[in-house]
């Protein structure tokens, strides 16, 4: 399937880690997911996720024990899913 070009540059880029790539995952699958456990399950999940809070696709909740998926994030998760495995 045909992903769009914002989809494509972004796995080249800032999804081609697997770390931020689960991360992406998980607050995608969520929509709003909690920090500590984000953090505690990925070793390097501050990096990861400044990363892609950097490429718009997540946000931080104004106190930061929170992250969410943006609009953007949100057209790239579902163009993920048209992914082959």
């Amino acid at each position: 399937m045909a992903i769009d070009t914002i989809t494509a540059t972004l796995l080249g880029s800032v999804l081609g880690s697997s770390v931020t790539r689960d991360l992406f995952t998980t607050i995608a699958k969520r929509r709003i997911a909690e920090t500590a456990p984000l953090m505690a399950a990925n070793p390097d999940a501050d990096h990861g996720l400044e990363a892609l809070k950097n490429a718009d696709l997540i946000d931080a909740s104004p106190n930061g024990a929170k992250y969410y998926i943006t609009a953007k994030g949100l057209k790239v998760a579902r163009d993920l899913e048209k992914l082959p495995g």
